[in-house]
């Protein structure tokens, strides 16, 4: 049996589990980033209990907001990463926080949620500023 399609095989499975460590460790670093800028902006409002909807409510609001180009740099990492049938809003809400570290307005997005919500007072159960 020839060795060099094995070869091929192994280097891809290696690269595609670098790559989906690297994804992983990105998120896992800007959840970070948007969690304390969150316990920074408003602490009192205890956010990191919103539900994915919640927060999918007031990441939509902000993203509508950004200049076009930004807009559209979001929008392209929703469909770049949450394509896949089976992501849901989880990955779509990430999508658009990793996006929103990148290009540094990580501070901007915190503000807009803090001022899309009253309180959270239990996982899930959070009251909208509207």
């Amino acid at each position: 049996m020839p060795l060099r399609p094995l070869f091929f095989a192994f280097a891809a499975l290696l690269g595609a589990s670098a790559w989906s460590a690297q994804a992983q460790t990105d998120s896992d670093e800007a959840r970070d980033h948007f969690e304390a800028a969150l316990a920074d902006d408003c602490p009192q409002k205890q956010l990191q209990l919103l539900s994915a909807r919640n927060l999918r409510d007031g990441l939509d609001s902000y993203v509508e907001s950004l200049p076009p180009d930004i807009h559209d740099l979001v929008q392209k990492a929703e469909t770049d990463r949450c394509s896949n049938a089976d992501a849901g809003v989880a990955c779509v809400n990430m999508a658009d926080i990793q996006a929103t570290d990148q290009v540094g307005r990580m501070d901007e997005l915190a503000l807009s949620i803090c001022g899309s919500f009253l309180r959270c007072t239990d996982q899930g159960s959070c009251d909208y500023a509207r």
